[in-house]
């Protein structure tokens, strides 16, 4: 998910014209337009009432704003917490982050960060969420971008975005728009990240439902194309999914709903 068009959408609700919003921001009535378009396509929900008059919020809307600005406040943190460091010449910065994380959201944060101060030196780790919590303890790191679940209670913490689960079936076998987790129980469960994926067992423990596990190690994407090709089924995160482009899948809400909290 674009931060861009988040910043956008909190502009346009601030104003209520995008008239007004695209000035403020810098853009076209037509690019803004086109922004919004394309977030609520990837979100699958409408996020604006338009009319002549000006835009206002939907029903949708009105729930994800509080989310959103929260998200947004959070997001300024982290950029915060990365340019602290400009006036330390010759400094290394040393990240870590999960995967989705370092994938989605790092990249564009640290190339500013490089093109404004380039005498910083930046760091990345990408690594699971217990191996992370184990280099902030003992200081391997400067900064993290991981899993609340598993970070320890004495680090500190700035919440960033809740990373909803989905469960990935072939496509058209689940009829509806969710899928109870007990539907779990009666299918082949393949765990993400060659194995070491905590989060799914985690989920089913939590809910008490027994699966049964294929012995498959393999990475994201070729999980991916497992289920493609009716090999299994698999639960990710919303940003994993984001990232990988494979066809003849469908990645459905949980039912109850599952998140991880990043921050």
């Amino acid at each position: 998910m674009d931060v861009q068009k988040l910043i956008a959408l909190a502009a346009i609700v601030e104003v209520g014209s995008m008239t007004r919003a695209a000035e403020q921001l810098g853009y076209t009535q037509a690019g803004l337009t086109y922004m919004m378009n394309s977030l609520e396509n990837e979100l699958g929900l409408c996020l604006l009432d338009r009319s002549h008059s000006g835009v206002r919020l939907s029903e949708s809307g009105r729930q994800l704003m509080p989310e959103i600005r929260r998200f947004l406040r959070s997001y300024d943190s982290l950029e915060a917490a990365i340019q602290s460091c400009k006036e330390a010449q010759s400094s290394t910065l040393r990240i870590a982050a999960v995967d989705s994380v370092s994938q989605r959201w790092l990249p564009e944060a640290i190339a500013r960060l490089r093109a404004e101060y380039p005498h910083v030196h930046v760091s990345i780790a990408s690594e699971s969420p217990m191996v992370i919590n184990n280099w902030m303890k003992d200081g391997s790191v400067d900064l993290a971008v991981t899993d609340r679940a598993w970070t320890s209670k004495e680090l500190g913490w700035v919440s960033v975005f809740k990373d909803p689960f989905r469960g990935v079936f072939p496509q058209g076998v689940v009829m509806g728009s969710s899928v109870p987790l007990e539907r779990f129980s009666a299918e082949a469960v393949i765990l993400p990240d060659y194995r070491q994926n905590v989060d799914v067992p985690r989920i089913f423990k939590k809910h008490h439902i027994d699966v049964t596990y294929t012995n498959d190690r393999m990475n994201n994407r070729s999980v991916l194309a497992a289920v493609s090709a009716g090999l299994g089924v698999t639960i990710m995160p919303q940003l994993e999914l984001d990232y990988y482009a494979v066809p003849n899948v469908a990645a459905l809400p949980l039912e109850p709903s599952q998140y991880r909290e990043l921050g």
